[in-house]
């Protein structure tokens, strides 16, 4: 009987193995949109969107020079004209180091913003420079990226300036608050960990209506340890959903926050979570909009 369960348990392994190293052999975003604008973030952004694209994925990097307003706010892209070859040249020479196709594009249509929005919707992915100033700041100031997540249909990762290196191996964090729709978020996090060979936490603020769903973050935490055997764990804390997740990326360096979004604005945008953690959080966000399928 021993001999039997010994054999299970091996082949068990060996078909989670085999599994984990299909997923990680396939992009969860093959196909990426970059906002190109010669910034520190910016180039960040293209070097993380590689990292995610690998290995048959591409990159899509689009640079526009048009200035221009959305809802009042100035918008203009942070590239001149004058500059777009060198900086498109950068970004090629970045995703040729990781081993990413990659094209450039040039779009003089403005606001950057709508042109970013549009553009977005034939990718899986829009990968653009995290906001530069705080969340309050963001919210008096506005920006090309602040601007954009209120408005994002596709699945958007603001990378930080300080990104350098490679996402294999390093830590993921996954907030959920157990409400209709958080499943996929965390699925698609367990799809990231697979993919990077990373370890992924599953982050929960005890506040609110996530009080009601404990059932629910349990069933996940049970669905990324399936996806990720020994490479999973679930940190549950009390308080404001922000700080709870932002004091996480902190004390577990992580590289990555993926979280769903409500893409409020205005006033309401004053209680977004989404919001506060991509102005400040330590590292990169990628944000999921409403009913992402991904």
């Amino acid at each position: 009987m021993a001999r039997t369960q010994t054999t299970a348990s091996k082949g068990k392994a060996t078909a989670t193995a085999v599994k984990a190293k299909q997923a990680s052999s396939q992009s969860v975003f093959p196909n990426i949109l970059c906002a190109v604008d010669g910034t520190r973030s910016g180039l960040a952004a293209v070097r993380m969107a590689a990292n995610l694209a690998t290995p048959d994925g591409h990159l899509t990097l689009l640079t526009v020079t048009a200035e221009g307003t959305s809802g009042g706010i100035n918008t203009a892209a942070a590239i001149s004209p004058s500059r777009v070859e060198g900086v498109l040249r950068r970004a090629k020479r970045i995703a040729d180091e990781v081993g990413v196709e990659s094209n450039g594009e040039v779009s003089h249509e403005g606001p950057a913003v709508k042109v970013l929005m549009q553009r977005a919707r034939d990718h899986d992915l829009l990968s653009i420079g995290a906001p530069p100033t705080s969340w309050l700041g963001g919210m008096l100031v506005g920006g090309v990226a602040a601007t954009a997540l209120s408005q994002f249909t596709t699945p958007m990762l603001l990378v930080r300036r300080t990104f350098t290196g490679t996402l294999k191996g390093r830590q993921i964090l996954v907030a959920s608050d157990g409400e209709k729709g958080s499943d996929q978020i965390v699925k698609l996090a367990g799809r990231l960990g697979l993919s990077q060979g990373a370890p992924v936490t599953l982050v929960n603020a005890l506040v609110g209506e996530s009080k009601m769903n404990p059932r629910a973050i349990q069933a996940q935490a049970r669905m990324l340890e399936r996806m990720l055997p020994g490479e999973s764990e679930v940190l549950i804390e009390p308080g404001k959903p922000w700080d709870v997740i932002i004091d996480a990326a902190k004390s577990k360096k992580a590289a990555i926050v993926v979280m769903g979004s409500r893409r409020l604005s205005g006033l309401r945008a004053l209680g977004s979570v989404s919001r506060r953690v991509a102005h400040d959080a330590p590292c990169s966000v990628l944000l999921l909009p409403p009913d992402t399928k991904k």
